[in-house]
């Protein structure tokens, strides 16, 4: 029997944990949910108990993933996201039993009711591969993975592959309702791509392959869809890879031809000593960070070819920012609307040198709202207003650029969110009455709840309109409370 009110708060105690981490944060850094979390645990598990598990709104936002293509990510309503992690999590240590030790992502710690270290587990597959070609050092290496993986998942064979797994027949009952309800929402199929807790679902899915190889006898390495196959004949590995294919098929999964090869051992090799670059992509610190001269030369290098690298380029950039160098910054600072798909590298290394250089960021990011070449991109609006929100920029053109943002419902949530944020702690009176205005026309929750906090920053506080709210006991009740005990409000 399932431990309802044990899942629940250890699937709160992860999330709020990692609350600034997040690819996609919440406004507030979830501090009103923080305080007022007993009353949000009582709704859920009173959900839980009458199957009331469908999920109530959901927004697709594009992060860019490379110049041309995006990667669709879920933003969830807080009580959205902790209803489907706590109905996989409750899952999670009887599906974590039967995945090899041959996959590294998503593994289950019981004893902590959380993941392993996503970073030390991706480092222990890369050493387990590069110790495997130094012990065979005539062996082939193949990858692969899997096109649109979480979106083509097929819900009827998932469900099966969870109640034979678990045993658990009415907890997956609650989750399929939640993913079937996920999948009504035009702009979403498969499973939500954005919590973690699908990787767990995923690690399931693509057991059939991991059994396969076994029975086989190749020696293979997985993370989520990502695939290598070791073995000495190139043509055996070969035939592994269609084998794979006609289980993925099977599974209603494409294997993605482009990404799919067989290296020779030097390729091999060479693939996978570059892992030291994909760790730092991926902000993992490794190893000394050199001499700034010598990075110097490598980030020229980089900038000189005639196709750049996206993996070198984020390899130099991060390397020269653990060096404290900003030598790189003139370049980022005329390419940063460029490379949106950098963004997360770009403005990190823009962060570090904002004290000693804070007149040339300042004017960067009030020129990249103003002039709107990066209205295509949402993703880098919300960075953009962050970053000005946490260093305590305030330039009029931002204002200016953020109230267009908030006033664009078709702009997505999470600069509208921020936007408001900025405008209150850079604006005036004036601003939270017209706040008050936005607030009355606005139909989305996560809108209406940043615009609270955006009339109370301002000063502007309408206590017969919060007090009613905080009646509701409701997500929206919750942030009422909480502005009235008159909090310092976090800035994340």
């Amino acid at each position: 029997m399932l431990n309802v009110a044990r899942i629940l708060d250890a699937t709160w105690r992860n999330h709020y944990k990692g609350r600034y981490l997040e690819e996609l944060p919440d406004v507030i850094g979830l501090d009103d949910i923080s305080r007022f979390w007993p009353a949000l645990h009582n709704a859920i598990r009173d959900d839980l108990a009458q199957d009331k598990t469908r999920i109530q709104s959901i927004e697709i936002i594009n992060l860019p993933k490379d110049p041309v293509s995006v990667r669709p990510l879920v933003r969830f309503s807080i009580r959205d996201r902790i209803l489907y992690e706590s109905l996989v999590f409750g899952l999670a240590h009887s599906v974590d039993k039967e995945i090899f030790s041959s996959v590294y992502s998503y593994r289950w710690n019981r004893l902590s009711f959380s993941f392993r270290d996503p970073i030390k587990m991706w480092l222990r597959m890369q050493k387990a591969a590069s110790r495997h070609l130094v012990k065979n050092p005539t062996h082939y290496a193949a990858k692969t993975d899997v096109t649109s993986f979480y979106e083509s998942i097929h819900l009827e064979t998932l469900t099966e592959d969870l109640e034979a797994a678990t045993g658990q027949v009415e907890w997956v009952n609650k989750l399929r309702i939640y993913l079937d309800s996920f999948q009504s929402f035009h702009s979403a199929w498969g499973i939500p791509q954005g919590s973690d807790a699908s990787g767990i679902l995923a690690n399931l899915y693509l057991l059939p392959v991991d059994e396969l190889l076994r029975r086989r006898g190749v020696r293979s390495l997985r993370y989520s869809d990502d695939m290598y196959l070791f073995g000495s004949d190139f043509w055996e590995l070969r035939d592994s890879l269609l084998q794979i294919n006609d289980v993925l098929r099977s599974r209603r999964l494409s294997m993605a031809t482009q990404k799919t090869e067989i290296m020779n051992t030097s390729s091999a090799v060479n693939y996978f000593s570059d892992a030291e670059k994909d760790a730092i992509q991926y902000g993992i610190v490794v190893g000394n960070p050199g001499r700034s001269d010598l990075v110097r030369k490598y980030f020229d290098s980089v900038l000189e070819r005639d196709r750049i690298s996206v993996r070198d380029l984020r390899f130099a950039i991060n390397r020269l920012k653990r060096l404290n160098d900003d030598y790189a910054l003139p370049w980022v600072l005329d390419n940063a609307t460029r490379h949106p798909h950098m963004s997360k590298e770009i403005f990190a290394y823009m962060a570090k040198f904002i004290d000693g250089r804070d007149g040339e960021v300042a004017t960067k990011l009030a020129s990249m709202m103003s002039s709107g070449e990066i209205s295509p991109y949402p993703y880098l609006q919300f960075q953009v207003l962050r970053m000005a929100l946490k260093y305590d920029i305030k330039d009029a053109r931002i204002i200016d650029a953020a109230w267009q943002i908030l006033e664009d419902k078709n702009r997505g949530s999470l600069p509208r969110e921020f936007a408001v944020r900025y405008i209150a702690r850079s604006g005036s009176l004036s601003s939270g009455m017209l706040m008050k205005h936005r607030f009355e026309n606005e139909q989305e929750d996560s809108m209406r709840r940043a615009l609270m906090v955006g009339m109370y920053e301002s000063g502007y506080y309408p206590k017969r309109l919060f007090t009613s709210i905080a009646q509701h006991k409701d997500a929206l009740g919750l942030t009422a409370s909480y502005l009235d005990t008159s909090p310092k409000v976090p800035v994340i």
